[in-house]
């Protein structure tokens, strides 16, 4: 009795390990190469941290000039976000129009688009097409305006400026778009005016380097909503029946532009 005793806590040990799920297997490290970069990586953007802070007391900087610096910085990352939110929300507006002016027609007029406000004002989305059509052409068109006529005139009017060239021109995949078009052609028989309501909200990127100072600038998203007036006069029986074309914007347009390189710059609150 006292052997099978003693033998009974064995076995019962025994099934206990045996049920006993197995360790699972440790998983395999990153290799050393790549964990040395992140190490490298982490500490570098420690030191860019604390490197400023350093150098302030080193130099015996006010503690009010770190705050002055500290505070332009915030004010620059807040301009910057705030600049793509509003980007975002624009280009999103613009595709999806008709389920906007859809939830939106019982609130204030203003938030309507100039078609449903007045009458008057056309709805001209045959011309719209035509456009984002034609908007692969029109970026050739610019670069090649850019690069082959702007840039040598730029070049040759300055010797700072002789390393300047366009490194990038893209007007990205969103055109001009009209939102409506009134006609005016009761004031004179010689003359045609338009208002074309202009709303465009797209990834234009167009980007500028000099190369003697190492400096680059561009553009990277830009937003413009404004109405525009044109002037076709005088009205002549010769091809192309319009002796000139007088363009302008009746008030200041609304213009957001997102900046790249060293025009960040402009961001700064305080700056345009």
């Amino acid at each position: 009795m006292r052997t099978e005793d003693a033998e009974l806590p064995r076995m019962m040990m025994g099934s206990r390990e045996a049920a006993a799920p197995a360790a699972p297997a440790a998983s395999p490290g990153r290799p050393p190469g790549e964990r040395a970069v992140g190490a490298m990586w982490a500490f570098g953007k420690s030191l860019a941290a604390v490197l400023p802070i350093y150098l302030a007391g080193y130099y015996g900087f006010s503690i009010s000039l770190v705050l002055f610096g500290l505070m332009l910085y915030v004010g620059w990352k807040h301009s910057r976000l705030e600049k793509e939110m509003k980007l975002k929300s624009a280009m999103y507006l613009l595709e999806n129009e008709k389920e906007f002016t859809t939830e939106t027609v019982f609130r204030a007029k203003k938030d309507l688009p100039p078609w449903v406000n007045f009458p008057e004002v056309e709805k001209v989305e045959w011309l719209n097409k035509l456009l984002q059509q034609a908007w692969p052409f029109v970026g050739q068109y610019l670069e090649k305006l850019l690069v082959e006529t702007i840039a040598p005139a730029i070049r040759a009017s300055s010797i700072h400026l002789q390393t300047l060239s366009f490194t990038k021109v893209n007007l990205g995949e969103k055109a001009v778009k009209l939102v409506g078009i009134k006609a005016h052609t009761e004031h004179d028989k010689r003359q045609v005016m338009l208002d074309l309501y202009l709303s465009y909200a797209g990834d234009v990127e167009i980007n500028v380097e000099i190369k003697k100072y190492f400096c680059k600038a561009g553009v990277k998203g830009v937003q413009l909503h404004g109405k525009l007036r044109v002037i076709l006069e005088p009205l002549i029986g010769d091809v192309p029946l319009v002796g000139a074309v007088t363009m302008f914007f009746i008030r200041r347009p609304k213009l957001d532009i997102n900046w790249t390189g060293l025009t960040n710059l402009l961001d700064i609150p305080g700056l345009k």
